[in-house]
């Protein structure tokens, strides 16, 4: 099928071809789903930020990272570099009735929509574009930024008597106590200490295994059994992270307020960020040219 050359520079040849193989579409498939990343991540994390502004002022915000773990903003800058530079697609009618839908949802003021907006705009592009390219690799990152943010949420609301349970028979162990429930005896006797939703590993798991994700599909890696290992490896170093500084509190008392408060819980996830982002840099590496 041939066009008339008059025809503005936005047009393409091969009409029933996805791809812009000539000419420039005012708007690529890749552009379109980028731009709603964007629009629904700020809406996703606009509450949080908010209360982090309102609680620690916007320098504190900031050194903060907003209450959004960095490892989030990482993951949707990775998601945006693979989906931008993917081969150029035409916007499908399909793409058109996702995006509506998902804006609908960012105007929407609940965040939980925001994130299941993602999610579904993440499994469109996993499932209409081909294996190990850029566009998918994208979406498989746009998708897992959702777990920390959403999904180990509603996980946790299902399971948090059971989650917090574990946690606390783990720091019982730690620090030599019998632990019942989320109550943790002090190692001196003097009082119990109390696990909160905050407390829990599940989060700081979520995040690993999302670092995880940025690692294997920004370096176009296969779901060997070495990376799954590397993966679990990383998740245990976390929970013992987090484990380890529980237990520095049943064992010091004194150090609650340091170790619970802004300042400690600031250091435990820098610590956890940089020992996980260690152990992804020192196992996942590219060791094959980009198939995309």
């Amino acid at each position: 099928m041939t066009y008339d050359s008059s025809r503005k520079a936005g047009a393409t040849s091969g009409f029933g071809s996805d791809t812009v193989a000539g000419g420039r579409l005012w708007l690529t498939r890749n552009e379109l789903y980028s731009g709603l990343a964007v629009v629904g991540f700020a809406n996703g994390m606009s509450e949080r930020a908010s209360d982090e502004i309102a609680r620690a002022g916007v320098t504190g915000a900031l050194f903060n990272t907003f209450d959004v773990s960095a490892i989030v903003w990482a993951a949707l800058i990775v998601a945006l570099w693979l989906l931008l530079r993917a081969e150029p697609e035409r916007v499908r009618t399909a793409d058109i009735a996702v995006g509506v839908s998902a804006s609908a949802a960012f105007l929407v003021p609940v965040p939980s929509l925001a994130w299941l907006a993602i999610a579904g705009m993440a499994t469109r592009l996993v499932w209409t574009s081909a294996p190990r390219s850029r566009m998918r690799r994208g979406a498989v990152v746009l998708g897992a930024l959702t777990v920390p943010m959403l999904w180990a949420r509603l996980l946790f609301a299902s399971l948090s008597n059971t989650l917090l349970g574990i946690d606390a028979k783990l720091v019982g162990w730690m620090v030599g106590v019998q632990s019942t429930g989320n109550a943790i005896p002090f190692a001196d006797g003097s009082g119990l200490l109390f696990l909160e939703p905050a407390c829990s590993s599940l989060t700081n798991v979520s995040l690993a295994l999302l670092c995880g994700v940025v690692f294997v599909k920004a370096h176009g890696r296969s779901w060997t059994r070495p990376v799954i290992a590397t993966m679990l490896f990383a998740c245990v170093a976390t929970v013992a992270i987090n484990v380890l500084r529980i237990s520095m509190i049943g064992v010091f008392p004194v150090t609650y307020d340091v170790m619970h408060g802004g300042i400690g819980a600031t250091l435990v996830a820098w610590a956890t960020i940089i020992t996980v982002t260690l152990i992804y840099t020192k196992w996942i590496k590219p060791h094959a040219p980009d198939p995309a």
